[in-house]
């Protein structure tokens, strides 16, 4: 996940500003080959992705370093504005169209959409409101992936995803999230493998506990691993990782252990 390959001082989850051009090389070196571009509310007028000028160095700094960007974390909806009432809910409706439009113009093809917290579909307004958004962004940008992060439990999750009935919305699948929340992570995968276009990794203590080195906190990595396996899961797997008190030393420790948990699912 972009911006955990630095120092940070303000919000983990935030665009790194002077250091994203840095990432690319970084990643390089640790291992890396791939980044996913993160959109915070610095939404449209300074996200590098937003510009021509912008979206050519991504390009350029892609493929000097090998490294792919493939998908994007539009984090900045995670407040909830889609959900809300004229005249937010249009502001927020173009922008998410906007941002569709800057993922096809950078060869994006997943798009991430945190549907918690604020965004929440535990209701029916809110599953209906985000419906109808889909439905109707659908024609415009149907060759891209829309990853949808939910906190809700599986079978609720594929209820919607049902009801939506559209081939590119799918699931990102947050395993720490999911340790966190409590779910049966086992039996979700299971129900919801078909849907799961991208897992992060990410270990989190049970009781919504904090973010972790992967393999220290509860997080059943082995359990997954098998179960990944045996269904011939195939998708996109990122690293959504705490940077701790030294970002460079954490990327290390939790490429290593992502790389034995990628191998042994293969």
């Amino acid at each position: 996940m972009q911006g955990r390959l630095s120092k940070k001082s303000g919000k983990l989850q935030s665009f790194p500003w002077e250091r994203w051009r840095e990432e690319f090389f970084e990643a390089k070196a640790i291992g890396f080959n791939q980044i996913e571009w993160l959109v915070d509310e610095e939404l449209v007028s300074n996200n590098p992705i937003a510009s021509i000028e912008g979206r050519k160095e991504i390009a350029e700094l892609s493929d000097k370093h090998n490294i792919i960007v493939n998908s994007l974390c539009a984090h900045s909806f995670i407040d909830g504005n889609l959900l809300a009432n004229y005249p937010y809910s249009k502001e927020a409706k173009e922008n998410f169209l906007t941002l569709l439009n800057y993922a096809v113009q950078a060869n994006i093809q997943l798009v991430c959409l945190p549907v918690m917290d604020k965004f929440s579909l535990k209701s029916f307004e809110a599953k209906k409101i985000l419906k109808n958004l889909l439905l109707d962004t659908y024609e415009d940008h149907k060759d891209i992936k829309i990853l949808l992060e939910c906190d809700l439990p599986a079978d609720e999750i594929k209820v919607f995803l049902d009801d939506v009935g559209l081939k590119n919305v799918r699931i990102l699948y947050d395993l720490g999230n999911a340790t966190a929340l409590g779910f049966d992570i086992e039996t979700e995968i299971k129900l919801l493998h078909s849907y799961i276009g991208e897992i992060h990794l990410k270990d989190r203590y049970k009781d919504n506990g904090q973010s972790e080195r992967l393999g220290r906190a509860d997080t059943s990595f082995n359990t997954v691993a098998k179960v990944l396996k045996k269904l011939s899961w195939q998708g996109n797997i990122i690293l959504e990782t705490p940077i701790l008190d030294d970002w460079r030393e954490e990327a290390k420790k939790n490429y290593l252990f992502a790389k034995k948990f990628v191998d042994s699912i293969k």
